[in-house]
């Protein structure tokens, strides 16, 4: 390559007569400065030789003109080619010069090429790298875009959560400070309910209503309490009839009128008997056990009054509520009378008792029998302030009158079994009653005063087949 291109510029020269370069000042030839130098001399003796003619002007003697014009001729030829071969010799250096300027810089050339290949691939690459990181930034800012647009969303929906969670705490404040208006107002109507269930407890209900379990068991204990009692006291005793005084007779023929075969068949269900009809007309009948008689006919005029009034169960609940009041306060407004009515009471039995056996009491026996009294006081005026009426089931018998044995209000203490067919076809006769029982008309709230039930059977001594 570079060859042919040498010779391309050596013909090039040859043509035009002159270098297509032009020579630095640095390679300059020395030999064609100092043939510069020495032409000059030559030149001007040329010039002086050439020059000199007659002072008239014509050509100097001696010397032919065509003769001078030749050796101007081939004097001037001779510069000329003297002249051309310096300019060769300075083609020639120059073109060595160019050559190797040439060479230099198409290394030079070459060098670049490669380094321009070599940062044409760094700048693709860079171009490339740069489009992705462009691609990529393009797609974070729509991201962020979009991230800045969901941003703004979610500020704008946390904005309007603050507002509607400040709505609510202020709603919620009101509801607060209007259920705690109505806590207190709560609370009020709770006293007042206290107040009013503790008025209707007082006034209303009385006492807590009793169930027939209830009421059925205290009167077993008392039955029970009674029976052993009299068997503990008058076990051993003997029983004179005859020797009764009259008045103690007439007081025992009344209370039981078959006491002649009564004591010859069993002194203690004799005795049992006895005590049982003065607990039971001393106060099971009384209108409230130990309130003084003259009050207790004042309500029963008033009861018998509003009875021309109002219905039964009215009554009913009027009697609990006014009678529950007698009660709440009795252990201390009716003290007096309760312990008055208990004295006149064991008075009356130990009379009766110590005419019958012969046998004096003493302080144990009283003690005893004074609970006994005590506990159907208690009785009778828990059953009193019920709203369902409740009465004591406690058979008369008369010499001259048939008493039958009735297996649903009646327990024969003798031994007899209520599946007996004479007890079942009524045959069985009934010699004496030795403790009472209950009998319950209506409800818990005083109505419905067809329903009936036994509480408690009363017991009694059946006469023998």
């Amino acid at each position: 390559m570079n060859a042919s291109h040498e010779k391309k510029t050596r013909g090039g020269i040859r043509v035009q007569g002159k270098s297509p370069i032009a020579a630095p000042p640095r390679v300059a030839d020395p030999q064609r400065r100092a043939n510069v130098r020495e032409g000059s001399p030559t030149n001007s003796a040329t010039s002086t030789n050439t020059t000199k003619a007659s002072p008239g002007g014509g050509v100097a003697v001696g010397t032919p003109p065509h003769e001078s014009e030749d050796a101007e001729d081939v004097d001037r030829s001779a510069r000329d080619r003297k002249r051309i071969g310096e300019l060769e010799k300075e083609t020639l250096v120059l073109q060595e010069e160019f050559e190797k300027e040439l060479t230099l810089l198409s290394h030079k050339l070459t060098h670049e090429s490669e380094t321009a290949a070599f940062w044409q691939k760094k700048y693709t690459a860079l171009h490339q790298a740069f489009l992705k990181t462009d691609t990529d930034l393009k797609v974070l800012k729509q991201e962020t875009e979009g991230t800045e647009g969901r941003d703004r969303d979610v500020k704008t929906r946390i904005s309007s959560l603050i507002l509607d969670r400040d709505a609510f705490r202020e709603a919620f404040n009101e509801a607060m400070g209007e259920v705690r208006m109505r806590e207190e107002e709560g609370r009020g109507l709770r006293d007042q309910v206290r107040s009013l269930k503790e008025f209707i407890s007082s006034s209303s209900k009385g006492v807590e209503q009793v169930s027939d379990e209830g009421a059925g068991e205290v009167m077993q204990r008392l039955g029970n309490g009674l029976q052993n009692w009299v068997i503990s006291n008058f076990r051993r005793v003997k029983i004179d009839i005859e020797s009764l005084p009259d008045e103690i007779r007439d007081q025992i023929s009344e209370l039981v009128p078959t006491y002649i075969p009564i004591a010859a068949i069993s002194k203690i269900y004799l005795i049992q008997s006895l005590i049982s009809m003065v607990l039971v007309q001393k106060i099971f009948q009384s209108y409230f056990a130990g309130l003084p008689e003259e009050e207790a006919e004042k309500f029963k005029a008033t009861e018998e009054t509003l009875s021309r009034y109002g219905s039964a169960e009215s009554l009913n609940q009027w009697r609990s509520t006014t009678l529950s009041i007698l009660h709440k306060t009795a252990p201390q407004s009716l003290l007096a009378e309760t312990d008055n009515t208990i004295t006149s009471i064991l008075h009356r039995i130990n009379t009766l008792l110590e005419a019958l056996t012969s046998v004096p009491t003493n302080p144990a026996r009283d003690a005893s029998l004074k609970t006994l009294i005590s506990n159907a006081i208690d009785l009778a005026r828990l059953l009193r302030v019920q709203k369902a009426v409740f009465s004591i089931i406690m058979p008369e018998i008369l010499e001259h009158q048939r008493t039958v044995f009735d297996t649903s209000e009646m327990e024969d203490i003798g031994g007899g079994s209520e599946d007996d067919e004479d007890a079942e076809i009524g045959k069985r006769e009934v010699r004496c009653v030795t403790f009472p029982g209950i009998i319950k008309h209506g409800d818990e709230n005083g109505e419905q005063a067809h329903l009936r039930n036994v509480v408690s059977k009363a017991r009694v001594l059946c006469a023998p087949d």
